[in-house]
């Protein structure tokens, strides 16, 4: 069975306070030591990690406000080649119209001039045929440039008149 003698009792105590006093002077002082080193890193770790992540995101920000910018820039350059070619587009149906309208003109014109061309032509012969008829029921020649002049201002009344 077991005894319990008072000695034994108080050598184990003194046993235990001097094995108590000589880990805490070489053992638990490094042992804290160590322990304080530790979470001293693994605070400034986790100080890191938010400095890293407050980098992050203003990182992220600042890309999301390039990219917003690069958008824009793209949007207006677009827009300002859209406008530009619009611009274009305009100037040159504007060009196409005057030379359409230059081309009109001058085809009128030209129809004009070989209209009055031919009018011409037409009343000389209108008017030599006129002479020749003349001449014959007459029978005589008709040369004067007063009687020439006559059937000239009849035909003229008489185109008008038509």
């Amino acid at each position: 069975m077991l005894e319990f003698q008072g000695s034994t009792i108080l050598f184990t105590l003194i046993n235990l306070v001097v094995l108590y006093l000589f880990l805490r002077k070489f053992l638990f002082g490094r042992v804290n030591a160590i322990l304080e080193q530790r979470a001293q890193k693994i605070q400034q770790e986790l100080e890191t990690a938010q400095q890293e992540r407050t980098e992050a995101q203003e990182l992220k920000v600042n890309y999301e406000q390039q990219l917003a910018q690069a958008r824009d820039e793209a949007e207006r350059m677009v827009a300002d080649a859209r406008l530009r070619g619009q611009r274009l587009y305009e100037s040159k149906v504007q060009e196409a119209q005057k030379v359409s309208q230059r081309i009109q003109k001058e085809a009128e014109g030209q129809i004009a001039q070989q209209r009055a061309e031919m009018l011409q032509g037409v009343r000389n012969e209108v008017t030599s045929l006129a002479l020749m008829a003349a001449e014959k029921v007459a029978c005589h020649t008709m040369d004067t440039q007063q009687e020439k002049a006559m059937i000239d201002a009849f035909l003229l009344e008489v185109g008008e008149h038509a």
